[in-house]
């Protein structure tokens, strides 16, 4: 016990070696669970990528809608339209108004003034011009006599000769007459005004006429204005002409689409190459995606519709082959969407399950053709299914 020294130094020096082992320890630690944190939501990133793949097919498409077009059945005067773009449309809601052309034109030509007007306008822009000109000639009387004193105080000190006097004194005496020559017309033309505005004032007419009163005129002729009534309720998309204003036959006037899924025709048309046709068949469920929160299932209505090539920015360079095939999928019974999800040329993914047993082809679930029309397999298969359509009708 003699020979024991405690040594402090080394204690401490110990203790902080111990205390720097551990911190490390507890960083390697903290940094081996962040990398296990990491790896897992890369696995399960992978998983989930590789589960998508596998299980489903997605497939790049759009919406179709129709839209009903309001033409005109021959040549028309739009008279008055009663709808604005964004308008919900309710059945028997009033479009528009509108007068045949023919009869118009019987009544009355539709660009004519009345001739008292046009002619009670001519005469008072006469008068207007005629009076711009007395003043024209009236500074240029007072111009000429200015420059004849000067030529008199001129020719008295010996500085010119006569000459250039007589010639400013001809040019008054023909300005002067010119003068006299306007305060004549315009004379006149009070005269003829004071005439034309007592015939005016006779005729009831009015300086502002406008096409407007004429379609007033022929609003009073009993059957001369049509009225167009919408039968669906629909919101107005597009307004082609607003009133007073002629439309032609076959030219659209307004145009709506329908609030109902069904009368508007809704449909998804999709892209679908040739190597994935296989994974389809009359049968086909599909969920149709718009966006995170805006999903709805559909089914196959028509298996190649036409052929397209794929557009620009859906194709990758991983492929060569970019001419598909447009299947249509209708949508299922009792769903809802947003109207502006149902609207055409809304792109869409349509997903399908790679596994779902009704999702594979075979020969009666895909109709096949041959040089007499369909197989007898494809027809057998028709039959049965228009029958059971019109059991369920009944």
């Amino acid at each position: 016990m003699r020979n024991f020294q405690f040594n402090e130094g080394q204690a401490l020096e110990d203790q902080k070696i111990e205390a720097v082992i551990k911190q490390r320890k507890r960083k390697l630690r903290k940094q081996q669970t962040v990398f296990a944190i990491i790896m897992l939501v890369i696995f399960s990133a992978f998983v989930y990528y590789v589960y998508n793949k596998v299980v489903y097919t997605e497939f790049d498409g759009y919406v179709q809608t129709d839209y009903k077009h309001f033409r005109a059945k021959d040549d028309l005067y739009l008279y008055k339209m009663y709808k604005e773009v964004g308008d919900i449309v309710m059945p028997g809601d009033t479009l528009y108004s509108y007068m045949f052309l023919d009869n118009i034109l019987t009544y009355k030509r539709l660009y004519d003034e009345p001739q008292v007007v046009t002619g009670n306008r001519s005469i008072r822009l006469q008068t207007g011009l005629s009076a711009s000109d007395l003043n024209v000639l009236r500074v240029k009387i007072n111009e000429l006599r200015k420059q004849i004193e000067v030529e008199d105080h001129n020719i008295q000190f010996g500085l010119t000769d006569n000459s250039h006097k007589m010639d400013l004194q001809r040019q008054l005496a023909e300005t002067e007459a010119q003068l006299r020559a306007e305060m004549s017309k315009l004379s006149v033309y009070h005269s003829i005004g004071s005439e034309t505005a007592a015939a005016l004032k006779r005729s009831g007419a009015n300086e502002e006429y406008k096409r407007e009163d004429l379609g007033q005129a022929m609003e009073k002729s009993e059957g001369a204005v049509h009225y167009v009534i919408s039968g669906d309720t629909a919101v107005v998309t597009q307004i082609l002409f607003h009133g007073n204003e002629p439309v032609f036959q076959k030219e659209t006037i307004i145009q709506t689409q329908s609030m109902n899924l069904q009368t508007n025709n809704m449909k998804v048309v999709a892209y679908v190459p040739t190597d994935d046709m296989g994974k389809l068949n009359n049968r086909t469920k599909a969920e149709v995606i718009v966006n995170d929160n805006v999903k709805f299932n559909a089914h196959v209505k028509l298996l190649g519709a036409r052929t397209e090539k794929l557009p620009d920015e859906l194709r990758n360079s991983l492929s060569h082959v970019y001419t598909t095939v447009m299947v249509i999928f209708e949508l299922d019974n009792g769903q809802e969407l947003p109207f502006w999800a149902a609207v055409d040329d809304v792109p869409v993914k349509v997903r399908i399950n790679n596994y779902d047993k009704e999702n594979r082809a075979n020969a009666d679930d895909v109709w096949y053709i041959n040089e007499q029309g369909l197989t007898e397999k494809s027809r057998k298969r028709i039959e049965q299914m228009l029958k059971k359509t019109r059991n369920g009708k009944k």
